[in-house]
């Protein structure tokens, strides 16, 4: 059955996801999106370094105030590149990344707020766009097999 999760990817460079607002729901992305990056040309600290951001990503939005909410995950392969998006629907209140400029002058403060997220992705990942309700992170990588021409 796993091999049939696999074949999926291969063929079709992308898994989409909608997850509840559960706390097993991160976990679940973290462990989906762990055995696909092990698939691409990524040594174990980038792999690690991947799950760190999506796991970020997936938490915005999330307080003791305002608890978790559902959200998608979705994957997509690209010759040199994985791309994972993160989508909060209905959330409009995401910073984008070139409105971050810089550390928090309080990290302390920004740590409780939740607000030292976006920069800890952007130091983890190799690109990051946030519109609206939406994460997006890239990994350059070397190209897959799955997905050369031929």
């Amino acid at each position: 059955m796993a091999r049939d999760a696999v074949d999926f990817v291969e063929r079709t460079g992308g898994v989409h996801l909608e997850l509840p607002a559960d706390p097993g729901s991160a976990a679940l992305a973290r462990m989906l999106l762990h055995s696909l990056a092990q698939r691409r040309d990524l040594d174990d600290e980038r792999v690690e370094d991947l799950v760190l951001a999506v796991s970020e990503a997936c938490s915005i939005g999330a307080s003791a105030e305002a608890p978790a909410r559902a959200f998608e995950v979705r994957w997509s392969e690209e010759p040199d590149r994985v791309v994972i998006e993160v989508v909060h629907p209905g959330e409009t209140t995401l910073q984008t990344s070139s409105g971050a400029s810089g550390p928090p002058t309080d990290p302390g403060r920004a740590a409780i707020e939740g607000r030292l997220r976006l920069p800890l992705i952007l130091e983890l990942v190799d690109e990051l766009d946030v519109d609206g309700d939406r994460v997006r992170m890239t990994v350059y990588c070397s190209a897959w097999e799955g997905l050369e021409e031929g």
